[in-house]
């Protein structure tokens, strides 16, 4: 919130089932908004539950190739775009 003007600045929460907070976004007036990123996000998130062995790079779509958390095999993902 922009105090004194009354304006409430846009942000975005994702909760998990726990009700952890997994994911959080605040925006200032001036900076637009991705509707993509907006869904790509929670996308990712049930990608990685449902395969806890992998994560998804920045940019990460469904269908596309995701990586393993290690620096070795994670060299492999970056060799290969």
């Amino acid at each position: 919130m922009v105090l004194f003007q009354g304006i409430a600045l846009r942000g975005l929460f994702i909760i998990d089932k726990e009700g952890v907070i997994q994911h959080s976004t605040i925006n200032n007036l001036v900076i637009g908004r991705s509707v993509d990123e907006t869904l790509r996000t929670p996308q990712a998130f049930q990608y990685v539950q449902e395969k806890p062995d992998e994560v998804c790079p920045a940019g990460w779509k469904p269908g596309e190739k995701s990586m393993k958390p290690d620096p070795k095999l994670s060299k492999e993902y970056f060799a290969s775009i």
